[in-house]
């Protein structure tokens, strides 16, 4: 219950705060800006990307003396699934307004999902996963599992 509410408050402060530079969906408005939608630099550590939200980067300001130390982390822990946050709102929404599906547990941990080759199948009983990319698919998973824990 504790995540849920923090990736909805990592959602809002990433959209009053992020979301100029970086994109509503993780696609940059900014052309230096790195695309999380892409996941350009979500293989760092937390430690690391923590640091550059702390202390800033580039053109991208420090938002050490701004954000709670609380803040900064739940903004990161959504920055991680703003790409599946965004599918979901496309394309499952119309189906699961207010309820999210419970992932089954023969869908592949993290390290084995980019190079599953079998189905995705995240809701049965759902049509549109057949249009779905199976990045789009992953990147719903890995947002499902961002809700549950």
């Amino acid at each position: 219950k504790k995540k849920g509410v923090n990736i909805l408050r990592g959602k809002e402060i990433y959209h009053e705060r992020c979301a100029a530079c970086h994109g509503l969906d993780g696609a940059p408005v900014l052309p230096d800006a790195p695309s999380f939608a892409k996941g350009e630099r979500m293989e760092k550590t937390d430690k690391e990307l923590l640091q550059t939200i702390r202390h800033g980067k580039n053109l991208m300001p420090a938002w050490k003396e701004i954000l709670t130390e609380k803040e900064i982390k739940i903004v990161l822990y959504y920055a991680r699934v703003v790409a599946g946050d965004k599918v979901f709102e496309e394309k499952c929404l119309r189906c699961h307004s207010g309820t999210f599906p419970k992932l089954r547990t023969d869908i592949p941990d993290a390290k084995t999902l980019m190079n599953f080759e079998g189905p995705l199948d995240i809701c049965r009983s759902c049509e549109i996963e057949r249009e779905m990319s199976k990045e789009e698919l992953i990147d719903v998973i890995r947002y499902l599992r961002t809700l549950g824990k």
